[in-house]
């Protein structure tokens, strides 16, 4: 009876407000290698298993859309006519948040072990995200000869009018991603499942500081066998789940923004400071990973719930 013949390795990408999925293919069965890669990949070969070539470059390209939940939007250090006003005046409402961005990524990865593949990513994320904001301000807070008095006045004038009401409040975002992980990785037969652990920083041009994600992802999945154009080759679908956490609290500066034409006459200049979270850190995933040859494969995969994506891969391993 033989032992399992398949080695596959799943990685997966998230990011900033934003995130990314790549992939590694196993490759055809193999009696030898030049590399001393994958440590103790001649015995495994020896017992039947399927080891994939140990090096891999990988290119993908990733659509994202997920619903966030804004808690608050802050601004500080605002001023009119050159006059600071209080940086509480402003109660900001907001509403419903959906976030979209696109991410492409490339991947160098090694295989160290035949259950154990480690990797580094870099990438270029750009995106945006829409939150329905009212402006109100409470005039009974200021003296009443205070010119912020007369601010607050206008503002709540324009709130209870609807001007002020349902703006779209958007952040325009792109930056540099970059990270590492490693994949477990093993099966039974042609049952294959997998852990993908990793952890990424962006650095976005709007944001003060980077934005830091880890990113689990198990799946499990099944491989079919057939005669592909240059031989023995594979097909491998399977199901499964991704959960991110991502930090969730955004600095930056007004002037960076493309605020709504309804605030214009209200804020000069300033900072903004907006915290929120995931309306859910998990989705599902479903893929398919076809092996071209034994040294190129392409993989696509969608995922569903409150976040949705769609991820396309090319690799070439050696």
């Amino acid at each position: 009876m033989k032992w399992n013949r398949i080695l596959v390795s799943l990685v997966l990408l998230s990011g900033a407000a934003c995130g990314a999925t790549t992939t590694s293919s196993a490759a055809d069965d193999a009696t030898s290698s030049d590399s001393m890669f994958p440590i103790w990949g001649d015995e495994a070969r020896a017992r039947g298993y399927s080891i994939p070539l140990p090096f891999g470059v990988n290119l993908s390209y990733m659509n994202m859309r997920q619903d966030v939940s804004v808690e608050s939007i802050a601004l500080s250090g605002l001023q009119i006519g050159g006059r600071p006003i209080p940086d509480d005046m402003f109660m900001i409402g907001v509403g419903d948040t959906r976030e979209k961005s696109k991410t492409e990524n490339l991947r160098l990865d090694m295989w160290v072990f035949p259950f154990l593949n480690v990797y580094g990513i870099v990438g270029h994320t750009k995106g945006s995200s829409v939150s329905q904001i009212s402006v109100n301000a409470d005039p009974s807070q200021y003296g009443r000869l205070d010119p912020n008095r007369l601010i607050a006045q206008a503002v709540h004038a324009g709130y209870e009018s609807g001007a002020l009401q349902d703006l779209n409040f958007t952040l325009n975002f792109e930056g540099t991603t970059y990270g590492t992980g490693v994949t477990l990785a093993g099966g039974y037969q042609n049952w294959f499942g997998l852990v993908d652990t990793n952890y990424t920083q962006t650095s976005f041009d709007i944001l003060d500081g980077k934005i830091s994600a880890l990113t689990v992802s198990p799946r499990v999945g099944y491989r079919f066998e057939f005669q592909g154009i240059s031989g023995p080759s594979h097909l491998g679908i399977w199901i499964g789940a991704m959960y991110q956490d991502v930090e969730q609290e955004f600095k930056g500066n007004l002037s960076d923004l493309n605020l709504p034409s309804a605030l214009d006459g209200v804020v000069e200049n300033g900072r903004f400071d907006v915290k929120q979270h995931l309306t859910s850190p998990w989705n599902m995933l479903v893929g398919a990973q076809y092996e071209i040859t034994q040294n190129f494969n392409v993989l696509t995969e969608f995922g569903f719930n409150d976040r949705n994506s769609f991820f396309i891969a090319g690799e070439y391993r050696f």
